[in-house]
């Protein structure tokens, strides 16, 4: 048999165990491919990306995170494996570790609106406004209706007292989702700072009915 066809059919098992929810079975056949002496670098990075996504699956994140890590060895270029890294690394709450890892990803691939946003949220957990409100921008520009970088960046925009920005963004959020029963709230919570008393407790009321109603409909599913 030749090796190209060894390679082939190492991964066709992998795909096919992974297909059929064969999580472990898959995982072997993985390791089987990144271990074969024929293999390429471009290939062993894929199959390290793939062997991580699994591990995560089974929720061995420290497998995962080595998996990944193992793929930028092989591949020093692969976006995805430092996004997935940071992804990993933002779920532990390691939100510094996390911010360098997107940071590695944009700088390799700057069209994810999603990693933007991600970035952002780890700069908002280490109290990093600024930082923040820039990668939530970042995000915007790449999608101006992205209403989750829109909501979260009025939310920083209020921690530093730039109330007017931050009502613009809340506006945005509800026109874009007339449910959004968090953006009343907080909107509402900013209008009371701002002296709007009768729109502020508009709002409030609104923010609590929707989340009445979102309790309801979620405890008859």
């Amino acid at each position: 048999m030749s090796t190209e066809k060894e390679l082939s059919d190492l991964m066709i098992k992998a795909f096919e165990h992974q297909k059929n929810g064969e999580l472990s079975l898959a995982i072997q056949a993985w390791n089987e491919l990144v271990n074969h002496p024929a293999i390429n670098d471009k290939l062993k990075a894929n199959a390290h990306l793939s062997l991580g996504n699994l591990h995560q699956l089974q929720g061995n994140d420290d497998l995962a995170i080595e998996s990944m890590s193992n793929a930028i060895k092989a591949n020093p270029n692969s976006s995805e494996a430092y996004f997935c890294l940071a992804y990993l690394e933002q779920e532990k709450e390691n939100f510094s570790s996390a911010v360098k890892y997107f940071e590695q990803a944009i700088e390799l691939n700057n069209t994810d609106s999603g990693a933007f946003n991600n970035l952002g949220n780890c700069y908002d957990r280490l109290e990093k406004s600024t930082e923040a409100i820039n990668a939530y921008t970042q995000a915007i520009d790449l999608d101006e209706n992205y209403i989750a970088a829109i909501y979260n960046r009025g939310n920083a925009y209020i921690k530093i007292a730039k109330d007017e920005l931050a009502l613009q963004d809340l506006n945005k959020a509800i026109e874009l989702d007339t449910n959004f029963y968090q953006a009343y709230y907080n909107r509402g919570t900013l209008l009371k700072r701002m002296g709007n008393n009768t729109q502020s407790e508009q709002d409030l009321a609104k923010a609590k009915a929707l989340a009445q109603q979102e309790l309801e409909h979620k405890t008859l599913q």
